[in-house]
C-alpha cells in the first residue's frame, strides 16, 4: 500500500506555487515571476501542482534557465 509521506521525508518537495497566466488563480507567471511582487521569482519545485512520481529535477532546470535569461533581459531593461 502507497502513502502520501510526511514533509520533508520525501526529496522531491512540490507545490503550492502554482504558474498560470491568471493571477487570480495563479501565484507565478510563465517565467517563475510572481504575479504580485515584480522582483520575486521562484524557481524550484514550487510550481508544480502535481508530481506524476518520476524525478522533476531537470524540468526545474529548464524553469530556472527559462526565468534566468528572461530575468537577466528585464534587468538591463531596467524593469526590475
Amino acid at each position: 500500500m502507497r502513502r502520501i509521506t510526511d514533509g520533508g521525508v520525501i526529496i522531491h518537495e512540490l507545490g503550492t506555487a502554482r504558474m498560470g497566466d491568471n493571477p487570480k488563480t495563479s501565484v507565478l507567471n510563465k517565467n517563475c515571476q510572481a504575479h504580485d511582487v515584480n522582483n520575486l521569482f521562484v524557481t524550484d519545485g514550487a510550481a508544480f501542482v502535481t508530481n506524476p512520481d518520476k524525478n522533476p529535477t531537470l524540468t526545474i532546470m529548464a524553469l530556472s534557465w527559462r526565468a534566468s535569461e528572461y530575468l537577466l533581459d528585464e534587468a538591463k531593461k531596467g524593469n526590475l
